[in-house]
Formats: structure tokens, sequence, C-alpha cells
């Protein structure tokens, strides 16, 4: 657990800023998009970006939300990666065979 006193506030700043960016660097399929959002879409990320990642992992059901929040950090990252680069897969397979069917 980390401590934050108020001379080590920047101390604290600088570990989740560093935590943060490892975050985002080992999951760019989550904190990065792909370029092609409109601007309703990025509204909506940054408004509800935390929440439907734990919507997500609980499919959805209200009930189950508690669990998910009790799940590690990283093991629930490396999920919804895993979940976005396959859906990036299906979708990139899907458009390469719309592009045969012509």
């Amino acid at each position: 657990m980390v401590r934050c006193f108020y001379g080590d506030t920047l101390r604290c700043m600088v570990f989740f800023y560093q935590f943060t960016k490892g975050l985002t660097e080992r999951y760019p399929e989550i904190f990065e998009g792909d370029g092609t959002s409109t601007q309703h879409q990025i509204n909506f990320g940054k408004k509800w970006r935390n929440y439907s990642s734990i919507f997500e992992l609980a499919g959805g059901d209200i009930q189950k939300m508690d669990e998910v929040t009790e799940q590690p950090l990283e093991k629930c990252l490396l999920f919804l990666s895993y979940k976005a680069d396959k859906a990036l897969l299906e979708s990139l397979v899907h458009k390469e065979m719309m592009k045969r069917s012509k």
C-alpha cells in the first residue's frame, strides 16, 4: 500500500504517473483509440471509460460488478485487451471477406 503524507505528495504523484504510463504502454488496445472514432464516441469514452470496462467485465450484470472490482487490475486489463484484439481481428477478417466477395 502506498501512503501519501503532505511531504510525499510529489513522490506519490510520480509513482502513480509511472504506474499509469506503464499500464497504457502494456495495454494500448484499451487506452489508445484506433483513429476512427467520432467526436461522440470520444466524448462517451471519456465520460464512461472506467464504468464501461467494469460493465463489460461483469457481462452487463449489475449484480456481478462488485465481484469484478475485487479482481486484480492487470487481470482485468489483460482480458479486456484480448477482447479488443479479437474484435479487431474479426473486423479485419470480415472486411477482407467482403472485399473478396465483390
